[in-house]
């Protein structure tokens, strides 16, 4: 049998459902004070009793669904989340999670809504991660954007087209693009690349770097890129309706709002390593989870492009909180020195190195 556990957060375990689960999910799914937006919605006890076997069929048929939130701390089932396909249509997966009313408001449904996008976003690169949201269901809506996801118009609910629309949200695009792609999207890197200088990113530059010095740093990866020694992955921003699947080496439509590179030449004896090089997403979005679904996506698009590819590896200056950021990714720290970088003559900085798995599976 697969493994129970199917994501970990701070705070979380998101397990596989079990049958010995309806009683925590008829408690759950029946306190009318979770569904003060939309009390029609409330399903009754003989309703749960069919939602948690058709949760049941949906793991053991896609190995995906809605799954069983407990606290790492006590043990207890406070939730329900996941993602799992709308009827047929597996060109999407539905984002959801429902707390224990007693649970709610201390940013749960944030840790849970970024963990699951993330994984959406690497593991199921052939399909998009969206969400239904009651539009007056202000709270539902940020924590929705917050966790990477757009805004792309309203649509009827499924189960009910002559309902209210909802907004409806999906996340972003990324995509391995092809060299003349790149050489298209230069001007637009090279913007982004400034942005995040200017505001204090680590990607090779101090803030106030000129942009013909930028300029010419990315004209050497691009160069790479033409080469095949490199693959640039590129996030961008839905471009509703188009619903293009996410790792595909087609035009997302959407702004550039990230950008990273593997380097995957390295040589013998590193053939099967890939170096992660100049990640960055757009500064004016910060805190919307968009560099964890970048970074995500460019691990599942390493997993399908790059087969010879087992181990990724990088190195960032500390300061910034990066080692945080990766650790959440299943990153680990497996090197550092000490005042390694000199930025500046009084700013010396830590020289870290992280690797994972492309499988995901611990560093042994």
């Amino acid at each position: 049998m697969s493994d129970p556990v199917w994501l970990t957060t701070e705070r979380l375990v998101l397990r596989r459902p079990r049958a010995d689960d309806l009683d925590d999910y008829v408690r759950l799914h029946t306190d009318p004070r979770t569904y003060a937006h939309a009390p029609a919605s409330m399903p009754t006890p003989e309703g749960c009793r069919a939602r948690l076997s058709a949760d049941l069929s949906d793991w053991e048929r896609d190995e995906l669904g809605y799954a069983a939130v407990v606290d790492r701390a006590t043990g207890e089932v406070i939730g329900w989340a996941g993602l799992r396909h709308r009827d047929s249509d597996v060109s999407a997966l539905n984002l959801y999670y429902r707390l224990a009313f007693d649970r709610l408001g201390r940013g749960l449904g944030l840790e849970i809504a970024r963990a699951v996008v993330a994984w959406g976003v690497e593991h199921r690169p052939a399909s998009l991660v969206t969400a239904m949201v009651d539009e007056v269901n202000t709270a539902s809506r940020r924590t929705a954007e917050r966790s990477g996801l757009f805004a792309c118009g309203t649509r009827a609910p499924r189960d009910d087209p002559d309902g209210e629309p909802m907004l409806y949200l999906e996340a972003p695009r990324v995509a391995a693009v092809s060299a003349a792609a790149a050489d298209a999207l230069r001007d637009d890197v090279i913007d982004l690349w400034v942005r995040v200088n200017d505001a204090g990113g680590s990607v090779g530059f101090l803030p106030g770097a000129p942009r013909d010095e930028v300029a010419a740093a990315l004209d050497r990866h691009l160069g790479d890129v033409r080469a095949g020694r490199s693959l640039l992955c590129v996030l961008r921003e839905p471009a509703a309706p188009v619903h293009a699947p996410a790792g595909s080496r087609t035009d997302p439509g959407g702004p550039v709002r990230g950008i990273g590179l593997w380097e995957h030449a390295l040589g013998f004896p590193y053939e099967h390593v890939a170096g992660l090089k100049r990640l960055m997403v757009e500064p004016a979005i910060q805190g919307r989870n968009l560099g964890r679904v970048l970074l995500a996506g460019m691990v599942g698009i390493a997993r399908l492009e790059l087969p010879h590819v087992e181990l990724l590896r990088l190195d960032y200056r500390d300061g910034l909180g990066l080692g945080e950021f990766y650790g959440r990714a299943g990153w680990s720290e497996v090197g550092r020195v000490p005042r390694g970088l000199k930025l500046t003559e009084s700013d010396y900085r830590d020289d870290v190195a992280m690797a994972r798995r492309v499988d995901g599976a611990p560093l042994r």
